[in-house]
């Protein structure tokens, strides 16, 4: 850092003693600084490539457009998804439960998911969407969606298909688990995001 900046940014160095301080000001306060500042790229293709479904993800970001800007879209999505947990600690509080709640392959096919965007799907059928509109989260997305609703529906249904088909049994139970023990304005959050919103 003394000797030759110009290195030490080039050698990511620079953010990674970012991230050091940040780990400091928040062992002090934990509802001190950014929860959702994203993970650098180069750490978080070390932590994906410690997995074969991490390096097919990152194989297939790479062919997608770039590792580095498939990951900031993703991380984007994700960041404002935590925002809706509420205060710092809330942030960091889901986040945790997350990791805890699923195993790593719930959350490399979450992040794939979100990389890959919305299908074509045709709109969900009238009873489809009473369906989705019998939990809380459903019933409030039905009404902001107006007339839109079967479309997205029927996307939310084709994503959560993609979903269940990359994981096993147990890791999709553990997805759904999770999911279910969502405050309502969390899952309209991810649903919205998910259906394009």
């Amino acid at each position: 850092m003394r000797t030759d900046f110009a290195r030490y940014e080039s050698e990511g160095l620079d953010q990674e003693y970012r991230a050091l301080l940040q780990g400091e000001i928040e062992a002090v306060n934990p509802d001190a600084g950014t929860p959702t500042a994203p993970m650098p790229a180069d750490a978080s293709r070390m932590a994906l490539c410690g997995s074969q479904e991490g390096q097919k993800l990152v194989y297939e970001w790479e062919r997608m457009g770039g590792f580095r800007t498939v990951l900031a879209g993703v991380q984007k999505d994700v960041a404002e998804i935590v925002r809706e947990a509420g205060s710092n600690l809330r942030q960091r509080s889901f986040m945790e439960r997350f990791v805890q709640s699923v195993p790593q392959s719930v959350e490399i096919a979450l992040m794939d998911e979100f990389a890959s965007g919305s299908p074509w799907s045709p709109p969900a059928s009238s009873a489809e969407v009473d369906l989705f509109a019998a939990t809380p989260a459903g019933k409030a997305l039905v009404q902001l969606w107006g007339g839109e609703a079967a479309e997205r529906v029927g996307i939310l249904r084709k994503r959560a298909q993609r979903l269940v088909d990359s994981l096993d049994e147990d890791a999709a139970a553990d997805l759904w688990a999770w999911l279910e023990d969502l405050d309502t304005h969390v899952i309209t959050k991810i649903f919205g995001k998910l259906s394009n919103g």
